[in-house]
């Protein structure tokens, strides 16, 4: 049986979502730590809190779990690719009995392997959205979400790179979010650009590209 989107995504919002993110949504503190500490293994516990910080992924023991994530990068025994996110989550929630994937993803993206996509509730929601029934059983998370992510990539017959489909997944999340609850707690960024949006289309054309059918389905 041929598979197919359960709501379509096109090349142009994942170009749109590249130039979007490019225009200044990184933010300038984690480039300046990734200058300031290039290597994988510099830096990790000052990487971790800032991280935590700016990102809100919500580790409330975040001295503990960045000196536990430090010690295991520096041991050189941890995998790579999806393996690295699962193991370091599982090894992590040893310790403090929660499952940080959004943080260790966030972490792993930026600072040791930028071909780990992020993984939060936006994006999975995103990705659930696009595909419908046609998901991954893989009952490991972080990596049901990478299969994911592959699927939605090839039936959307897409070329891009991980931080374009990223961006494009938590913008658009946080859209559909705003969308169904105007009060919905997201970037305030983001919320002034989506007032914009709908008050003058014409005045946030990348954004507007990258949502490209989210609008038109919304406006029915």
């Amino acid at each position: 049986m041929t598979r197919t989107l359960a709501q379509p995504l096109t090349q142009t919002q994942i170009e749109a979502a590249s130039r979007f993110w490019a225009s200044g949504w990184e933010s300038k503190e984690l480039a300046q730590l990734k200058q300031a500490f290039p290597g994988r293994g510099d830096g990790i516990r000052v990487k971790a809190i800032v991280l935590n910080t700016l990102y809100g992924t919500n580790v409330i023991a975040i001295y503990k779990v960045a000196g536990l994530l430090e010690e295991l990068l520096l041991e050189g025994s941890c995998a790579t690719g999806p393996s690295l996110v699962e193991e370091l989550v599982e090894r992590i929630k040893k310790k403090t009995g929660r499952g940080h994937y959004s943080f260790v993803s966030k972490f792993g993206h930026f600072f040791v392997d930028s071909n780990l996509p992020v993984l939060d509730s936006y994006a999975e929601w995103m990705v659930a959205w696009h595909l419908g029934k046609a998901q991954s059983r893989n009952p490991k998370r972080y990596t049901r979400f990478c299969e994911n992510l592959k699927m939605l990539i090839d039936l959307a017959g897409l070329n891009c790179d991980c931080a374009g489909l990223d961006a494009y997944l938590w913008v658009a999340g946080e859209y559909r979010s705003w969308l169904e609850d105007k009060k919905a707690i997201i970037s305030s960024d983001l919320k002034a650009s989506f007032e914009r949006l709908e008050k003058d289309p014409g005045s946030e054309s990348t954004l507007r590209d990258l949502l490209g059918p989210i609008r038109a389905c919304a406006s029915l």
